[in-house]
């Protein structure tokens, strides 16, 4: 048990099952970059570690983006707005479902991206994580 604080001069013990537990990192399934929809190698071939910043323990290799993977990304995304791409031509409702579901999935795994965002020195704060 741990002490919490001081009450009335005596020191109180709260359970150790009360007290945060570590993040457990889930496997990995993902290390590729996402453009168009598509996972892809980054074009220069290389990688990086990526940090659990508690403990220092890879959680794995994800690619490398450079500049040309990023000019790939934009024009995607710009092709993406066009008028009568496919994005443009689907339903708003399915749209709507889609981005209702890509935010599930960032609520679902906020620990484990808080994880990444404070390896990048990016740490957000308790209040964004529980949000």
């Amino acid at each position: 048990m741990a002490q919490s604080g001081t009450r009335n001069g005596v020191a109180e013990k709260i359970p150790a099952s009360d007290l945060p537990q570590p993040v457990k990192v889930q496997r990995v399934r993902h290390t590729k970059i996402f453009i168009n929809n598509e996972w892809h190698t980054s074009i220069s071939g290389r990688t990086f570690p990526t940090r659990n910043p508690a403990t220092g323990d890879i959680i794995c290799e994800v690619q490398e983006a450079d500049k040309e993977d990023v000019d790939k990304a934009v024009a995607a995304a710009k092709a993406a707005k066009e008028y009568g791409s496919a994005w443009r031509r689907m339903e708003p409702s399915r749209r709507g479902r889609l981005l209702h579901r890509l935010a599930d999935l960032v609520e679902r795994d906020r620990l484990l991206l808080a994880v990444k965002t404070c390896d990048s020195r990016q740490c957000l704060g308790m209040h964004d994580l529980f949000m």
